[in-house]
């Protein structure tokens, strides 16, 4: 297991792919797979949340499935007004791309879209599609208005109890009926172990003990579920043996086999959740295989899961830190995703948020927790957060 530390400047340079298409900077980003256990298979990516690097998890993921493994990989983001990657409520342009999926790979927080795209996103839920599901996505809808409200995550009628996310993955952001933190979020990580159940379980095939620096939730398996995984606490931020003894293992992933779509229909359907996922987890190559495994799983290849599959990144991985509101890479366009070779995210691209005062104690936390980071913004922001800021 390799540290945050250790892997920041991680780059692994592959083959530029030259049948790259070129496209519009804001179009829908596709990683064309080539010979594999997945070609003829499509995978559609939907990233977009505020705070744990969707944007930056997903496109790894899919460059890996696609280049490695023979998938068609499409990414779609939030992305503004300007054609650049806003994640959070901005709208999803590309939803089409589910028309023909034959997997959806969530992770999203907090959305609010146009109704033509929860249509589309709706239509695949309609015709009982795989998803697998990470960190936010049981909490994917929040302010929605009209007719897709019962969507959001705080929905309380019966028809659609806790809206899209406790409905197809059973949890929703709800402290007796779901989810809650458990332990610091930027001061804790956390060790990811299967259950003694699962060590069998061929999402588990070839996966040891994870690390994750996202801090953890606590979660209870719906009814009729297959426990997965499980969190334990940590008292450093690193990985590290000092575990919290007052915090006992707890549920952080499972798979079911149906779902209740938006029109109130049980679907038989493959959906595994995992309660992490922020893109510094992804360091992990035991995280990015529990994932990959999960895809396979979900869309019905367990015979093709083996514990010697390439999980080696793809291109460039540099990660930044979780947070809502500062420390994304800004002004970054679909497009300068592409290709084998490219950067995630690129580094030339200052990191968002950094130069308004009223974030400066907000980011604290994940700047304590990452002292070489910390060190370059107070000399990239002296006045902020260098020596003498007030």
């Amino acid at each position: 297991m390799k540290t945050w530390l250790s892997l920041i400047l991680l780059s692994v340079v592959a083959i530029p792919l030259s049948t790259f298409a070129a496209e519009p900077d804001n179009a829908p980003l596709v990683y064309e797979g080539g010979e594999g256990i997945g070609k003829g298979k499509h995978i559609v990516f939907v990233a977009n949340d505020h705070e744990y690097r969707s944007e930056q998890t997903c496109p790894l993921l899919a460059k890996i499935l696609a280049k490695h493994h023979g998938f068609r990989c499409t990414v779609l983001f939030g992305i503004d007004e300007d054609g650049e990657i806003k994640a959070g409520d901005s709208p999803v342009p590309g939803m089409e791309a589910l028309k023909d999926a034959d997997l959806l790979f969530f992770f999203t927080r907090f959305m609010k879209l146009p109704d033509e795209q929860v249509d589309l996103l709706v239509d695949y839920f309609e015709r009982g599609g795989p998803v697998v599901g990470a960190r936010t996505s049981t909490h994917c809808f929040n302010g929605q208005k009209g007719k897709w409200a019962k969507l959001n995550f705080n929905y309380e009628g019966e028809d659609y109890l806790g809206g899209l996310g406790e409905q197809i993955f059973g949890n929703t952001w709800h402290s007796t009926r779901g989810q809650s933190h458990y332990g610091g979020n930027h001061s804790s990580s956390s060790r990811i172990t299967a259950v003694e159940s699962a060590t069998d379980h061929p999402i588990m095939t070839g996966v040891g003990t994870m690390h994750g620096y996202s801090g953890a939730y606590s979660s209870r398996p719906p009814a009729g579920s297959t426990p997965l995984v499980e969190v334990q606490v940590l008292n450093t931020f690193e990985p590290s043996d000092d575990v919290n003894t007052d915090k006992p293992k707890v549920s952080a992933g499972w798979t079911r086999d149906h779902y209740v779509a938006p029109s109130g229909e049980k679907k038989d359907a493959h959906v595994a959740y995992f309660s992490y996922g922020a893109s510094e987890d992804l360091l992990d190559e035991d995280t990015r295989r529990c994932f990959a495994n999960a895809c396979l799983w979900a869309l019905g290849m367990e015979d093709q899961i083996t514990g010697d599959l390439d999980m080696s990144i793809v291109g460039s991985f540099v990660p930044t830190p979780f947070t809502t509101g500062a420390l994304y890479r800004d002004n970054v366009r679909p497009s300068e995703l592409a290709g084998w070779d490219s950067e995630i995210m690129p580094t030339d691209h200052v990191l968002g948020g950094m130069d308004k005062p009223k974030m400066v104690r907000k980011v604290q936390s994940a700047l304590k927790a990452r002292p070489k980071l910390r060190e370059q913004v107070a000399k990239d922001y002296p006045k902020l957060y260098g020596e003498d800021a007030k």
